[in-house]
């Protein structure tokens, strides 16, 4: 077991160089900057939509990035136990990929996509040359580690929005948009002249590595695997209209788990049986859309939660408010102010006038339990501070784009006609 703690050992050394390398600092800063700029995007239509202020860019990029630097750690280990080698993966083709298929729709901006594309090219021409286990595992590991960055962080922030649901009624819900710069370690297999080597190197057990690298080793060479840093950016999007952001991103970590698991065992498969490598290839894309279908699936059959029918239903709060000094959240619904019965909003507005002193609301929380919260407030009324959810004769909604090309092609299509 001594080789574990010299892989450790010999990761943190890695991970030292890293933050040290300038060329590696300036591609993190690039990703952070990447991904600043998209946390900038939904401050920018919170404030537009909502006049809302609810979010630090910078912030939610460092937070980002401490989560992005633990998910890397794992991720790490994972290539790592299983030998997976970007040498054999064609990183260079699936980064190719995934941006061709992104101007078909910006969800197929996925490594399950692009990977299953790459993969069948290859079998089926012959290019490029590239390990199809490999690129499969490779892309079932980065899916497992966005499972458990998705469970922890994935709900957090979620921005409040207003759909256009299928019965015509405009309806409350959320964006969940997360974006992880990650920095992680991979593989890289080299073959060196077996002499002349002054290398630190740690002697691995038999069975490594699962996934053989795919270079012949003529006499008097040695197969290495060398440590190669990387910076991956991981992103989440989704979209819920009938729970809470926090219940929704825990249902979809799951799914994504036993997705990014059931991929692994039939990468490993395929490592194991050349003949079986069409099964992962497959599984990517269709168990990846069956991932989605089910998540849509279900917002589709259940009924919408965040309708502003009966009472003030809450989807956010401003920051330093009224509303968040008195605890109240996405899904709370306010029924009275001082006994007298709030029906909507123009009646909360009525009853927060500038002669209220000291109210004491009645509200539900999503389960309908009523409880009573009491603010004082001192000097002249503020405003409470709440983005209600939207009355059913709301006209605004948000309305998401297509890809370049199907945009392209729809146009193309009503000039046609």
């Amino acid at each position: 077991m001594n080789y574990i703690w010299e892989l450790i050992k010999i990761t943190l050394q890695t991970f030292a160089f890293m933050v040290t390398d300038l060329h590696y600092i300036l591609v993190m800063a690039l990703v952070f900057i990447l991904v600043y700029r998209q946390y900038k995007k939904i401050l920018q239509y919170e404030q537009e939509f909502f006049r809302l202020k609810r979010i630090n860019p910078l912030m939610e990029t460092v937070t980002s990035l401490v989560y992005g630097i633990g998910g890397g750690m794992l991720a790490t280990m994972l290539f790592i136990l299983l030998g997976v080698s970007v040498s054999d993966a064609g990183v260079a083709y699936l980064w190719l990929a995934a941006l061709l298929l992104m101007l078909i729709n910006q969800r197929f901006l996925c490594f399950a996509y692009a990977g299953s594309l790459v993969s069948l090219i290859a079998l089926i021409t012959g290019f490029p040359q590239i390990h199809v286990a490999t690129l499969m595992a490779l892309v079932a590991v980065l899916h497992l580690v966005e499972s458990l960055l998705v469970f922890v962080n994935g709900y957090h922030n979620a921005s409040p929005m207003f759909f256009k649901h299928e019965s015509g009624k405009v309806v409350g819900g959320f964006a969940l948009r997360k974006f992880w710069p990650m920095p992680t370690i991979a593989l890289v297999g080299v073959v060196m002249l077996s002499s002349g080597m002054d290398l630190q190197s740690v002697p691995m057990p038999d069975w490594w590595p699962i996934f053989q690298v795919g270079l012949e080793v003529p006499e008097n060479h040695v197969l290495l695997h060398i440590l190669f840093p990387l910076v991956v950016a991981l992103g989440y999007s989704d979209f819920v209209q009938t729970e809470l952001p926090k219940t929704k991103a825990r249902r979809s970590a799951a799914m994504l788990l036993v997705y990014s698991l059931i991929l692994l065992g039939l990468a490993v498969l395929a490592n194991a049986y050349s003949w079986l490598a069409i099964l992962p290839v497959i599984f990517a894309p269709l168990g990846h859309e069956l991932v989605i279908h089910m998540g849509r699936r279900r917002e589709q059959e259940n009924s919408p939660v965040f309708l502003g029918e009966e009472g003030v239903m809450v989807l956010a709060v401003y920051p330093n408010s009224p509303a968040e000094e008195m605890g109240l959240g996405p899904g709370d619904v306010i029924r009275s102010i001082n006994g007298v019965e709030t029906k909507d909003l123009k009646a909360l507005a009525d009853q927060m006038s500038p002669w209220a002193i000291d109210p004491v609301f009645l509200v539900e929380n999503q389960f309908r339990l009523p409880t009573e919260r009491k603010i004082i407030f001192k000097g002249k009324v503020p405003p409470l501070g709440i983005v209600p959810a939207p009355h059913p004769e709301q006209g605004a909604y948000v309305r998401f784009k297509d890809g370049l090309l199907k945009n392209l092609w729809n146009q193309w299509r009503s000039k046609g006609k």
